[in-house]
């Protein structure tokens, strides 16, 4: 085989298969808008949060979010709270559940904040059924209202 061929048949068969897995992959735009509840929280930090989530691909439904984790920021950035927790996206097309971790500064003003988070899709029902992916999360909080703009990807197996 001449080494031209040797270089350049392997990289074809590379750039034919690259669509087929970039089309396994969905970028996702969506916008989150809840409120804090307490009747049926079960977290052990007393935050849980629910609303509706708006978005791209299907992602169009409820959400449901569960604090089990939660630990003051560093001394040099006060008011900040790290958190993780369990959210799940419930949608006409199957449920998406993540784990989200993020960092927050809503400790010093409780009406109003901001926070930062990162989603890492565990397991989903219905069309999400094997999903995996990654979605990260930018908001604020407006008196009673948490609003956050989601952007990532999921991928379909």
């Amino acid at each position: 085989m001449k080494p031209i061929l040797r270089f350049t048949l392997p990289l074809l068969f590379v750039s034919l298969a690259t669509p087929a897995l970039a089309g396994e992959c969905k970028k996702i735009r969506a916008e989150i808008v809840d409120v804090q509840v307490t009747e049926g929280c079960t977290s052990p930090n007393r935050f849980c949060a629910a609303g509706t989530v708006k978005g791209n691909h299907g992602l169009n439904g409820t959400t449901y979010f569960r604090m089990d984790g939660a630990v003051r920021g560093p001394a040099t950035a006060p008011g900040s709270i790290a958190t993780s927790g369990i959210l799940t996206y419930t949608t006409d097309r199957g449920t998406l559940t993540a784990r989200e971790s993020g960092l927050s500064g809503l400790i010093e003003s409780p009406e109003e904040g901001f926070f930062t988070s990162f989603q890492e899709v565990l397991e989903g029902t219905g069309d999400y059924a094997g999903a995996t992916g990654h979605l990260w999360v930018l908001g604020h909080r407006i008196e009673d209202l948490f609003v956050s703009e989601v952007r990532g990807e999921i991928c379909q197996p």
